[in-house]
C-alpha cells in the first residue's frame, strides 16, 4: 500500500455523515491544523518524528493480536448555556452504549455487511467506561457540566475551561458547535509533543451524540468515527477530508484491507473506485452514513495506537489507573434521583428515575405515602412510575445498592401533590404575609438566588417578591413562581393582573418575564406573554447600580385576559418565569386573578375596585385595556368617555345602548397619569378615577 503523511486534525462533517441534514459543513483541517501548530510550533516538528514512531510500532505483525480487551476510562464534558446543547445524561449514555456495541462487533445491522468484506469484520477489544472518581479521586458520574458562551465556538477554546489528565482519561467535550462540524479531534502525533496534551480529545456537536434526545440514529456513529480518529485511523479514502475525488486513489490510509477508494458520501453498496471490484462503503471512517464495520486491518492499527507512548495512550488502561480513575471495577459513590415532575394533582403519575453511580443492581424507593418499591429489576425497580392520591407535601427516599454497599438519598417535601380547584378566584397576592402561602411554590432551577420577600420596595403595601438578578453571571438563569390550582370550571373568562419593576444593566442585557398558563395542573404549559429585556421588560433607565424602585412611576403593570374554554377547568394555574442573563434586579407585586362566570358575574377583588352603585372599572391603574362592569335591570342607553387631568375629553368609548355585564373596553396608549371616567344615562352620571401608567 501507499505510504504517506498528513498533519493534521480529522474533522467529521455532519453533511457527509446525514443525508437528511439541509447544512453543508465542509472540514476545517488545514485551519483547524495550521491554527494548533502556530501556538505551538514545536508541535510542527514533534509531530512528523511521532508518526514515523507510531507507523513503524503499528507495522510490527503482535501489535494487532492477543485477546486482551484494553479498557478507556472516559469523561464526558458538557459546556452549555443552559440551551438545547445542555443534552440529558441519558443521552450521553446512550452514545457511549453505541461506542462501545461498534467497537465491539455487538451492533446488530453487522449481519447486513457485504458479502466482500463479512470476513474481515473485527471486534477491536477496546472498551470505554465513564469514570467513577475523578482526578482527585472523588466520586463523580463522569460528566461535567460547565456553563459558558464557548459552546457556541466549541474550538479549542473551550478546552480550557475543563479537562482532566490526558494520560488518566479520554475526553470528551459536548458543545452547541464543534467548530463547524459534527465533531473532531487530533490524530496521537498531532498532539504527541509538548502543548499537544492540552488539546488531546474529542469535542463532539451536540445533537451528533446517542441516538435518542436531541440526536438521531442517522448521526449516531459519529462518535464512533471519531474515536477511530483518535486512535490513529485516517479516512478510508487517505489523509485527507475530500471525497469524493479522484486523486484520492494517489492516497492511503496505511490499512492493508481497506481498498483505495474515492471517499464515499453515499450508501452506494455496490460502489467500485480507483480499479476495485467493489469499495468499503460501510466502513466507519468513510461518509456514507450506512456505516456498520472496522476491518481487521484497522484493528491491527488502533491496537498499536492504544499499546503506543505516542501521546500516551498506553498509560490509560494500566490496571493503576483504572483502579485511580474507578473503572476497574464500578464505584458505588452516589445515590441520586429524579422526577418528570414535582408538582401533580392528585391522581395524577409522576416517573422517577435512579440517577445513582456507579454498578446499582438493587433499588428500594420510598414514596413518603406508604408506598414502596423494592427490588434488583431494572426493568421494573430502576425508573418507577408512582401515583399519589392524597393532597400533600411528599418526601421521597431512594436506597440502592451493588450487593456489597448501599447508599441513601432522602429528598424532604420532594413532591407537591395538590387538590384540584384547590381556591377559587378571586385571589390577591401582595406578598404582605407568609410566602410561599396559598400552596404558590418557587422553583429555583439554578439553586441560588430566587424569589424572596423583600420589604425595600413594593406598588401596594410594604411589600413585593424581588429576585436578586443584579448577582446573576449565568445565561438563561431560571426561577419559576407557580400557583395553586384555582377552580375556573364555571367562568367564561379569566382576568389576570400584576405589576412588576425592572431595570436593565447599561450593556442593556435581554432577561425575561414569561407568564404561561396551564389548564391540566401543569402537564402542559402555554406561554401567554413575553416581557422582554430589550423592549417593554425595563420600567426605568438602565443602570450598573443595584436597582430598587422608589416611587411608584418606576413600576409598571398588565392585564391578561383568558378566554379559551381549555384554562376554564378546575386544574387552572399560573406561572411567572423569569430568565436571567445578567441584567438588573426584578420586582413583582399585586398579582390578581378573577373572572367572568357563566351567569355573567364578575368574581373580583381586584385592588383598587372602584365601585358606586352599580359600576365597576378594573383593572386600575391601568395599562391597556380595561374591563367595565355594569349591573343594569336591562340595557341603557350611556354616553362613556375619558376625561384628563385638566378636565378635557380626549376619548369616547360608547355611545348608545349597552347591555348589562362585563364589557371589555379597548384603551389606546395613554400617557401616564390620572384620568376621569364619565358615564352619562337619562337619570345619573357617575364619574370613575382612573390611572394610567
Amino acid at each position: 500500500m501507499k505510504y504517506a503523511f498528513t498533519l493534521g486534525l480529522y474533522v467529521l462533517a455532519a453533511c457527509q455523515l446525514v443525508a437528511q441534514d439541509p447544512v453543508v459543513r465542509y472540514c476545517g483541517q488545514t485551519e483547524m491544523t495550521e491554527k494548533l501548530f502556530n501556538r505551538h510550533p514545536s508541535l510542527r516538528v514533534d509531530a512528523a518524528a511521532a508518526y514515523a514512531e507510531l507507523e513503524a510500532f503499528s507495522a510490527e505483525s503482535s501489535r494487532g493480536g492477543g485477546d486482551q480487551v484494553y479498557i478507556v476510562p472516559v469523561v464526558f464534558h458538557v459546556v452549555h448555556n443552559n440551551g438545547p446543547e445542555n443534552i440529558s445524561d441519558a443521552q450521553i449514555l446512550n452514545g457511549l452504549e453505541i461506542l462501545n456495541r461498534d467497537f465491539r462487533k455487538l451492533n446488530e445491522d453487522i449481519e447486513d455487511v457485504v458479502p466482500a468484506f463479512e470476513a474481515i469484520t473485527a471486534d477491536i477489544e477496546i472498551e470505554f467506561r465513564l469514570a467513577g472518581l475523578d482526578p482527585n479521586g472523588e466520586c463523580t458520574s463522569g460528566i461535567t457540566r460547565t456553563v459558558s458562551s464557548l459552546t457556541y465556538d466549541g474550538d479549542d477554546d473551550v478546552k480550557d475551561l475543563i479537562m482532566w489528565p490526558r494520560n488518566r482519561y479520554m475526553n470528551v467535550w459536548i458543545c452547541a458547535e464543534a467548530a463547524g462540524a459534527a465533531g473532531y479531534t487530533y490524530m496521537p502525533p498531532d498532539v504527541n509533543g509538548w502543548g499537544g496534551a492540552g488539546n488531546d480529545g474529542i469535542v463532539m456537536k451536540s445533537d451528533y451524540v446517542g441516538a435518542i434526545g436531541t440526536s438521531t440514529v442517522g448521526k449516531s456513529r459519529v462518535l464512533t468515527h471519531e474515536v477511530g480518529h483518535w486512535l490513529n485511523l485516517f479516512h478510508c479514502w487517505g489523509q485527507s477530508n475530500s471525497p469524493g475525488v479522484a486523486a484520492n486513489c494517489d492516497q492511503d490510509d496505511n490499512v492493508s484491507d481497506t481498498p483505495d477508494n474515492i471517499g464515499w458520501t453515499s450508501c452506494n453498496l455496490n460502489g467500485a473506485s480507483c480499479g476495485n471490484d467493489i469499495d468499503n462503503v460501510q466502513n466507519y471512517m468513510e461518509y456514507s452514513y450506512c456505516s456498520r464495520m472496522f476491518t481487521l486491518g484497522q484493528r491491527t492499527r488502533m491496537r498499536a495506537a492504544i499499546q503506543s507512548n505516542v501521546a500516551q495512550r498506553n498509560q490509560l488502561w494500566t490496571s493503576a489507573n483504572l483502579i485511580s480513575t474507578g473503572t476497574a471495577s464500578p464505584v458505588l459513590c452516589a445515590a441520586v434521583f429524579s422526577s418528570n415532575r414535582s408538582s401533580v394533582c392528585q391522581g395524577e403519575p409522576i416517573s422517577f428515575f435512579d440517577n445513582s453511580y456507579h454498578g446499582v443492581t438493587q433499588w428500594h424507593w420510598d414514596f413518603g405515602d406508604g408506598t414502596q418499591v423494592i427490588g434488583n429489576d431494572p426493568a421494573i425497580h430502576k425508573n418507577p412510575v408512582h401515583t399519589y392520591t392524597s393532597p400533600g407535601e411528599y418526601s421521597v427516599t431512594l436506597t440502592v445498592g451493588n450487593g456489597d454497599d448501599e447508599l441513601t438519598s432522602s429528598v424532604v417535601n420532594y413532591v407537591s401533590i395538590l387538590t384540584p380547584g384547590t381556591s377559587d378566584a378571586p385571589f390577591e397576592e401582595g406578598f404582605e404575609s407568609a410566602f410561599p402561602a396559598d400552596n404558590w411554590s418557587v422553583f429555583n432551577q439554578n439553586n441560588d438566588q430566587t424569589w424572596v420577600v423583600s420589604g425595600s420596595a413594593s406598588y401596594g403595601g410594604t411589600n413585593a417578591l424581588k429576585l436578586n438578578n443584579h448577582a446573576n453571571t449565568l445565561n438563561d438563569n431560571r426561577d419559576e413562581l407557580i400557583s395553586t390550582t384555582y377552580n375556573m370550571s364555571m367562568m367564561q373568562e379569566v382576568y389576570v393582573t400584576y405589576k412588576w419593576a425592572y431595570a436593565n444593566k447599561i450593556n442593556e442585557t435581554d432577561d425575561r418575564l414569561r407568564i404561561s398558563v396551564t389548564g391540566d395542573c401543569g402537564a402542559n404549559w402555554f406561554l401567554k406573554k413575553v416581557h422582554k429585556g430589550l423592549t417593554d421588560l425595563p420600567t426605568v433607565n438602565p443602570t450598573n447600580f443595584t436597582f430598587t424602585p422608589t416611587s411608584l412611576s418606576q413600576w409598571a403593570g398588565n392585564d391578561l385576559t383568558f378566554d379559551d374554554i381549555d384554562w376554564f377547568t378546575d386544574r387552572f394555574r399560573l406561572k411567572f418565569e423569569f430568565l436571567g442573563k445578567g441584567g438588573n434586579n426584578i420586582y413583582l407585586d399585586d398579582i390578581n386573578i378573577s373572572g367572568l362566570d357563566t351567569l355573567g358575574n364578575i368574581w373580583s377583588n381586584i385592588q383598587p375596585v372602584t365601585s358606586i352603585g352599580n359600576v365597576q372599572v378594573f383593572p386600575n391603574p391601568a395599562s391597556a385595556d380595561m374591563n367595565l362592569w355594569l349591573d343594569l335591570p336591562s340595557a341603557a342607553a350611556l354616553d362613556i368617555a375619558l376625561y384628563n387631568s385638566l378636565g378635557q375629553r380626549v376619548l369616547q368609548l360608547a355611545d348608545g345602548q349597552l347591555a348589562p355585564g362585563n364589557h371589555r373596553m379597548t384603551i389606546p396608549r395613554m400617557s401616564r397619569g390620572l384620568y376621569t371616567l364619565v358615564l352619562v344615562s337619562d337619570e345619573t352620571t357617575i364619574a370613575r378615577k382612573l390611572v394610567f401608567e
